[in-house]
């Protein structure tokens, strides 16, 4: 009997559009339940995290959203560079800056949070998940258009909106934060490697720490 060749399809490394949309929806409707009740915004943070992650282990291309080993020096590069041009954008805006007398606790709450939480769920999402879709589907510039787009919208659906001093709700927040968005994406297009983007959110966090943009200790509280 002929040997028989075990042939097996492919599975698709990228979401479809309808995908794509759907969970940009889920996402936000959960985002937005969480500012009646603040402790289900833990759910977003974990839809952030684990589904890209869960993602990439069913597809098993983990270079596809950015999990990747190679271009590292790149990854560091753009990364500071988009920490640098976010800060840039949100202190030209910033209404309120204030010297902060718990700097210390501040930081030591602040950076691990920004580190382990509030950085990686929102770049694995909108940049390792939904930027590596939207560019698969429509291009490079329109995948990192409408990936930061929909990245500044989310904001206004988050408890965020509400625990900042930052002013998203006017129009020069809404292009600070497009722009800090457009630089962790291009920073992400640049290097293929999530690090960059994960590092570039990273930065930001810490310079809105020092100048008072946000209390670790009262949101905790």
């Amino acid at each position: 009997m002929p040997n028989r060749v075990k042939t097996c399809l492919p599975v698709k490394s990228s979401p479809s559009l309808f995908l794509l949309i759907t969970g940009f929806v889920v996402f936000c409707g959960i985002s937005q339940l969480s500012r009646l009740n603040y402790p289900l915004f833990g759910l977003v943070v974990l839809v952030g995290i684990f589904f890209p992650l869960a993602w990439g282990g069913f597809t098993k291309n983990w270079k596809a959203i950015g999990f990747s080993r190679q271009n590292l020096g790149k990854a560091f590069f753009w990364g500071s560079c988009a920490g640098i041009v976010s800060s840039l954008a949100g202190l030209a805006v910033l209404q309120e800056r204030a010297y902060v007398n718990n700097l210390g606790q501040q930081l030591l709450i602040g950076i691990p949070l920004w580190a382990l939480v509030i950085s990686p769920f929102q770049e694995f999402f909108f940049r390792g998940w939904m930027q590596s879709g939207l560019t698969e589907a429509l291009g490079k510039w329109w995948g990192l258009i409408i990936s930061t787009a929909c990245f500044t919208a989310w904001h206004y659906f988050s408890p965020i909106v509400d625990l900042t001093t930052f002013p998203l709700l006017s129009t020069e927040g809404i292009i600070s934060t497009f722009a800090a968005g457009l630089a962790f994406g291009y920073a992400f297009q640049m290097s293929k490697n999530i690090i960059a983007p994960w590092l570039g959110h990273l930065i930001s966090g810490i310079v809105f720490i020092i100048i008072g943009a946000m209390d670790f200790v009262q949101v905790i509280q």
